[in-house]
């Protein structure tokens, strides 16, 4: 592949919702193009975007692929699949962040859904051009008048007609293109239209959507606009150059028609990227962690910003990267300011899926890989040393599901650990920590399926032998009243004695204020020197707590008097004095169980409320309220932890795909007397059991 220039180059992320035939959207791209020889499909696992085996093997896009392909021999597309499922939306989001336009894949059955909501949301999110397909239009029950209206009445008047349909449904090959006014006539085998004139039942629609489109076009520019007063009309060409420019700029967001796996519009969708969207020339300027624009300039100092993250058998780590400016080559050093080290560049490739290209040099505006950097990741931006600079990094969404995960057999901590780190590289969307009170490593994520692949990598690539359960619930213990010890400590068996009165109340303090140990001793009874040791005690015992195990909160321990021996009372004679004294106050002083509460958003559609307000109250959830954004409902909730195992997938299960939610750690609250004796039997037979 030879090196292209910035103002050829065009980077487009095919996003949308799962299951509208995004890869196979870029398969018949690769295939018109000449990159394939043979078109790719997702049934019979041979495609060159979801090449990996969890994708071939669940029929499934995972990982943003990244394909390059040549265009009429003068213009190199890369494009961007990326998966459409929320559990993998980090790479959505990565895909989006380096692209210069988003073509937003929508079912021409489903039409509107969660997922075309998000994607939007991103490419606003990153101030890119947007245009949209309605594809799959080759199915039966489509109906692309629903879905253009639906995302029409959502997105605003911006969204325009570009293309409609002809015999939409099974056998689907005919477009009347409105730029032309001319039906484009696909061949299934080749991708190659011809012309025809438009029927005779069409030309008035036609003509209408076509002096729509002249008054959108106008309406982006005040010297069209008033051209268009003066003459009526635009020329062709004035026509032409004011919807690139209105893309551009994000005042025109037009929709086309494919039938992907038919090849039917997508060679006319390759011609609209070369005519009609921007080069990473005209992209905006990338603003700087050093607050600095930084232009995509051919002849600037050199930065790429890194990606995505991915390691392959036989291949190694690998870095995938666009290049912001200047131009990167094999073997140059550059530095990474965030992690201050400097990486020696090796190898760079063009990559098309599972397939390398090395090359020498990549320009402003490119996108390639390297293999084995030093100690650069996901988010790293790599920079000429005389003027390093940082590119913002995205933002990942927090996570919504947790597991934990249990190795069957010793001394594999460290291969457990390697692989949980390569998994957060390569999703950084994916999250691990070794909890020390619960005594379980925690993974977690956007979805049961992201935590499944991680922990199926972790199996298949470090060989360990792990399991993946429900993760322990972080209970608290407290109290609700007042009560007091007076606990003797008393060792007589030959040789030193040990003893140790303490005298101890327990008192409740307000949510969050922890634990607190105070002494009021007067006199003469105690020495004061045996204050820490009391303390030592009372922070032991509350460690874990007299009820059921669980770390006691927002208590006061107040030492208020007690005894002491001129010979046998020491330090560690208080210490158990005041580990049991402490005890026993707690438990006078109407002890009770405090449970983590999370705040969920759920987004819904209005046909699913019933079914998900149901879900909700039988996990003990309590409704906070509810907003309306588009077609969705945001339903706001308050629900323990301990119901919220799997949300996810069971959210998804009962609306068919079509909610999701977000949840975040509220507060902690008084467990239910009934569920609280459930917990303490449950606690009792752990420890019996150990």
């Amino acid at each position: 592949m030879k090196e292209y220039h910035v103002k050829d180059i065009r980077n487009i992320a095919i996003v949308g919702h799962a299951a509208t035939g995004k890869t196979s959207l870029v398969e018949a791209m690769l295939y018109t193009t000449g990159a394939t020889t043979r078109l790719g499909s997702v049934s019979e696992g041979n495609t060159k975007s979801d090449y990996l085996p969890y994708e071939i093997d669940r029929q499934h896009s995972i990982s943003t692929s990244i394909l390059a392909v040549e265009w009429n021999n003068n213009f190199k597309f890369n494009i961007l699949d990326a998966p459409g499922s929320s559990d993998f939306i980090g790479d959505a989001l990565s895909t989006v962040r380096v692209a210069d336009v988003g073509l937003i894949s929508v079912s021409g059955t489903a039409g509107l859904e969660m997922g075309t909501e998000v994607m939007w949301a991103f490419c606003e999110q990153f101030k890119i051009p947007r245009l949209f397909t309605i594809n799959m239009l080759d199915k039966e029950h489509v109906d692309f008048r629903a879905a253009f209206d639906a995302l029409k009445s959502r997105f605003g008047n911006h969204i325009t007609l570009m293309q409609i349909p002809i015999g939409e449904g099974i056998g689907f090959h005919k477009i009347a293109d409105i730029i032309r006014k001319k039906v484009l006539v696909f061949d299934t085998k080749t991708g190659k239209y011809t012309h025809e004139e438009i029927p005779a039942n069409l030309v008035g629609e036609i003509d209408q959507l076509h002096q729509e489109l002249v008054e959108q076009v106008a309406e982006t520019d005040d010297a069209l606009m008033e051209k268009y007063f003066e003459e009526g009309s635009l020329t062709e060409d004035d026509l032409r150059a004011g919807l690139r420019d209105g893309i551009i700029h994000k005042q025109i967001f037009p929709v086309f028609c494919t039938a992907a796996a038919a090849l039917v519009g997508v060679t006319r969708l390759m011609e609209i990227f070369e005519k009609y969207v921007p080069s990473p020339a005209e992209a905006l300027p990338e603003i700087t962690e050093e607050n600095t624009e930084l232009r995509c300039d051919e002849k600037g100092n050199a930065a790429a910003y890194v990606f995505k993250t991915s390691s392959e058998a036989h291949v190694g780590e690998m870095s995938f990267f666009r290049v912001y400016s200047g131009k990167v080559v094999s073997n140059m050093d550059l530095s990474n300011k965030s992690r201050d080290t400097s990486e020696r560049l090796g190898h760079i490739y063009v990559v098309n899926g599972h397939d390398r290209v090395e090359i020498n040099a990549l320009v402003a505006g490119d996108i390639g890989a390297t293999v084995k950097l030093k100690d650069t990741h996901t988010g790293d931006t790599l920079a000429d040393p005389k003027s390093p600079v940082v590119i913002k990094p995205v933002h990942y969404p927090p996570p919504n599901i947790q597991a934990a995960i249990i190795a069957k057999a010793k001394g594999e901590e460290e291969k457990i650990s390697t692989g949980l780190v390569m998994a957060h590289d390569e999703d950084p969307t994916f999250f691990f920590e070794v909890d020390p009170e619960l005594g379980q490593t925690i993974i977690s994520g956007q979805g049961e399926l992201q935590l499944q692949i991680a922990f199926n990598k972790l199996k298949d690539r470090y060989k360990v032998d792990v399991e993946m359960v429900e993760p322990k619930i972080a209970y608290r213990e407290t109290i609700k009243g007042s009560g007091e010890s007076k606990y003797r400590h008393k060792k007589q068996s030959g040789g030193a004695g040990q003893f140790a009165e303490v005298w101890l109340r327990a008192e409740p303090l307000t949510r969050g204020e922890g634990l607190v140990f105070t002494d009021t001793l007067v006199g003469q009874n105690v020495d004061r020197g045996f204050v820490p040791s009391v303390e030592k005690g009372v922070r032991a015992a509350a460690k874990e707590g007299p009820l059921a195990g669980f770390p006691v909160v927002d208590v006061k321990a107040v030492f208020y008097d007690g005894k002491m021996h001129p010979v046998d009372s020491k330090d560690i004679a208080f210490q158990i004095a005041g580990k049991h004294a402490f005890r026993e106050a707690f438990l006078q002083a109407k002890p009770c169980l405090l449970e983590p509460i999370f705040d969920i958003d759920v987004t819904v559609p209005e046909d699913f409320m019933g079914d998900v307000l149901g879900d909700i109250t039988a996990r003990r959830g309590r409704i906070g309220g509810m907003e309306t954004d588009g077609h969705f409902q945001i339903l706001k909730a308050k629900v323990p932890l301990a119901n919220l195992y799997k949300y996810s997938t069971v959210l998804r299960s009962i609306t068919q795909g079509k909610a999701s939610h977000r949840q975040k750690f509220s507060h902690y609250e008084e467990v239910p007397r009934e569920e609280e004796q459930k917990i303490i039997a449950a606690s009792k037979r752990a420890k019996d059991e150990d």
